[in-house]
């Protein structure tokens, strides 16, 4: 479960962009180990776009660790309220909740090596138009990515600290949402430092990045994007994982303010 809190508005060269609202991602996601090498998977989205009730918390939050809040505390609190329009007669808009399955996309990874210190493997994932792009819940589009992946225990092996990271290309078709803007790819990319506490407690964190999807002057849509995350994963047992964690926009106005995670994983069945 991820919930996001956006507040940003700009302008610049004939663009208007106001993003004040709040997003509730819930994904059911399943993964087979078809065999020692291959994994196959599904991710199953549901998605929620409303007013929220966070702006108060975010705004404490905010405050405490001396971060920017914008304008945010002179517009009216708990609103949605989505909006994009340019010179050229663009003009997309969501000001009602909405919500229903986002895009359902399909999964496969291959493992490369594993020597017991590093691992190194290719995922790839297609992502399917199943959700409704007019009230934000898709994209409307076919999406394939391709990553590279690392995962490496043996540079502070002593410390049990493990790094992971992953590098990667997404192809987009036609859209619904900003086609005149939106770019046919992206780079994406991840970092992550896990510290093994202890026997059931990891702490992890984690730089975000991706390139811009649209061709714009406005920050929100046409800049690069880089995220921190920070969070804990707690095992309660061999199958049993919960993970909490918590997101700023390090590159502020290209991602949410903040968004609030929670996962339960079977890691076994």
């Amino acid at each position: 479960v991820d919930i996001a809190s956006h507040f940003s508005q700009s302008q610049h060269n004939g663009e208007t962009v106001f993003i004040d609202g709040e997003s509730h991602r819930v994904n059911l996601q399943f993964r087979y180990g078809y065999s020692s090498r291959v994994e196959l998977g599904i991710d199953i989205p549901y998605i929620s776009h409303e007013g929220g009730g966070l702006d108060g918390a975010i705004e404490g939050w905010h405050q405490f660790w001396g971060l920017p809040d914008g304008d945010r505390p002179q517009f009216q609190r708990n609103q949605l309220a989505y909006h994009y329009a340019n010179s050229d007669g663009v003009d997309q808009s969501l000001n009602r909740s909405s919500d229903g399955v986002g895009d359902v996309s399909l999964h496969a990874a291959y493992q490369l090596s594993d020597d017991g210190d590093r691992r190194w493997a290719l995922r790839s994932s297609l992502a399917l138009a199943t959700g409704n792009a007019k009230a934000m819940l898709g994209s409307d589009s076919t999406d394939l990515a391709l990553s590279l992946n690392v995962s490496d225990s043996s540079w502070f092996e002593d410390y049990r600290v493990q790094l992971h990271g992953h590098i990667g290309a997404l192809w987009m078709s036609s859209a619904e949402l900003l086609p005149a803007l939106r770019k046919d790819s992206v780079i994406y990319g991840s970092s992550t430092l896990s510290w093994q506490a202890s026997e059931a407690l990891s702490v992890i964190l984690q730089l975000d990045a991706h390139t811009a999807f649209y061709r714009s002057d406005l920050t929100e849509l046409g800049s690069d994007s880089l995220q921190l995350i920070m969070g804990t994963a707690l095992r309660f047992n061999k199958n049993w994982v919960v993970d909490v964690a918590i997101s700023e926009d390090i590159a502020v106005d290209t991602a949410p303010d903040v968004v609030f995670h929670i996962g339960l994983k079977a890691t076994a069945w």
